[in-house]
């Protein structure tokens, strides 16, 4: 299984049974000197209420909306919760305690799907992995089937993503509720998704330029399409996988590296300061280009690193993704060099 993370939304994975009713009374306890609470959307950000406290206590009504998943908060204190029309109560005085319903259908939903989580863990081996990923990703597709005209589906999708392959992911985007794509992370995979298509293997490569801290412009073609095949490693210095990943970069430069060979670490979405100190600590002492932000992530459609990508000696994409990392990376090289 791919080491992403499992999205505490992966909880949420149930469900949602509306009882009709057009509004969702949420209710509780808040905690001592609180005088107001705030609802906003988890998906888009934008305030539903304000709701205020009289006693240490709040009520609130709110539209049903089970395409969304709300959050309500004291600014110290958040919960989450499905408007799904049932009666809600809230403990705000910890963060540990579970918005529960009336009825209970989505609270003890929520509750089967957390030990589920947690026994599919426990039972995690990377011997097992195959196997175990199948399980996980067949879930998660039952899940989001049953739940596509829910939140309960896009957060369902939320934890697909980065497990599948993107042609299943492109299948899985299409079954939820064309309601879901104006919202902005549905939007942004569908593009990540075209983008990793038009830049998969086979295809040229895709320049862009990133401006130094020297001041100095730099371009990817400044290397790539010279005559060798390029090995670009998109990381940065607080990402742990990123670090433990340059050993294996490391071996495949000096064995390989001249002629026919070479790496470029792109350093992303991080400070150069950070970047220049991790690169001296981790033994980078091939190409780099830093400060490239959001900037190839973009163009490439990466949504994690560490992400490799080989290109071939005119610029062809030849290989990029988990296939090049660890143990891969070694055995491509070696059939090519």
């Amino acid at each position: 299984m791919k080491k992403s993370v499992l999205f505490t939304a992966a909880a949420m994975l149930a469900v949602v049974s509306c009882n009709g009713s057009k509004t969702t009374l949420i209710s509780g306890t808040a905690a001592e000197g609180c005088e107001n609470l705030r609802i906003f959307s988890g998906l888009t950000e934008e305030e539903i209420a304000q709701v205020p406290v009289k006693d240490g206590k709040f009520s609130c009504e709110i539209p049903t909306n089970v395409k969304d998943l709300y959050i309500i908060t004291d600014e110290d204190v958040s919960h989450s919760f499905i408007a799904d029309g049932s009666k809600l109560t809230v403990d705000m005085t910890s963060e540990g305690g579970d918005v529960q319903s009336s009825k209970n259908s989505v609270h003890q939903k929520m509750l089967d799907e957390n030990q589920w989580y947690a026994d599919f863990m426990k039972s995690y081996t990377p011997e097992k992995d195959a196997e175990l990923t199948k399980e996980y990703v067949d879930h998660c597709m039952e899940a989001l089937s049953d739940n596509s005209d829910n939140t309960v589906g896009l957060l369902t999708l939320v934890n697909l993503r980065g497990q599948v392959e993107d042609d299943v992911l492109a299948d899985a985007i299409e079954k939820l509720d064309p309601a879901f794509d104006s919202y902005e992370f549905v939007q942004q995979l569908k593009s990540a998704v075209n983008k990793r298509k038009g830049t998969s293997a086979g295809e040229m490569f895709t320049d862009f330029e990133v401006e130094q801290p020297d001041g100095k412009t730099v371009k990817l073609s400044d290397y790539v399409g010279k005559g060798k095949y390029i090995l670009v490693d998109f990381w940065a210095s607080w990402c742990g996988p990123c670090k433990r990943e340059i050993p294996n970069i490391k071996a495949a430069w000096e064995k390989y590296h001249g002629e026919k060979f070479d790496v470029l670490s792109v350093a992303v979405w991080d400070k150069p300061e950070d970047t220049a100190k991790a690169a001296k600590e981790h033994g980078v002492v091939w190409s780099q280009i830093v400060n490239a932000q959001r900037i190839p992530t973009d163009i490439y459609g990466i949504e994690g690193i560490p992400h490799l990508i080989l290109f071939g000696p005119d610029g062809t994409i030849v290989k990029r993704g988990e296939g090049l990392r660890g143990e891969g990376l070694e055995k491509t090289l070696s059939e090519l060099l």
